[in-house]
């Protein structure tokens, strides 16, 4: 049984078969990791992302929720600024250098990507 983690939410997206997070790109599963991980180190209470995520998705989110994972980088990005892990100029800064040099395409065949549920040793 996937117990998960108590800092976060049980009904995170998923793939609705076996319950584990899926994703359509690569970029989308690193953000969820990085929101996850920042959680599970308790840099923030997941209550913070949620209440940011929510406003995203009513602010700017699409009615098919096609842009899911759009609202989830831009709550990050807020989250980020307004825990003072990064400052909006820094952020802002390093988008434009990966906007005008974007890194090379990764070499794995495109589909959908899952987690693995964690293990505990």
């Amino acid at each position: 049984m996937n117990t998960p983690h108590p800092r976060l939410p049980a009904d995170l997206p998923s793939d609705g078969a076996g319950g584990s997070p899926s994703f359509g790109e690569p970029w989308q599963a690193r953000i969820f990791a990085l929101v996850a991980r920042m959680c599970e180190d308790g840099r923030y209470d997941w209550e913070s992302f949620k209440v940011l995520l929510i406003d995203e998705i009513e602010r700017h989110g699409r009615t098919d929720s096609s842009d899911y994972y759009e609202r989830w980088l831009a709550a990050c990005e807020r989250l980020v600024t307004g825990q003072g892990f990064v400052s909006a100029a820094d952020l802002a800064e390093r988008k434009a250098e990966l906007a005008a040099h974007p890194p090379h395409p990764t070499s794995a065949a495109p589909g959908p990507i899952a987690i693995d549920p964690p293990r505990r040793t």
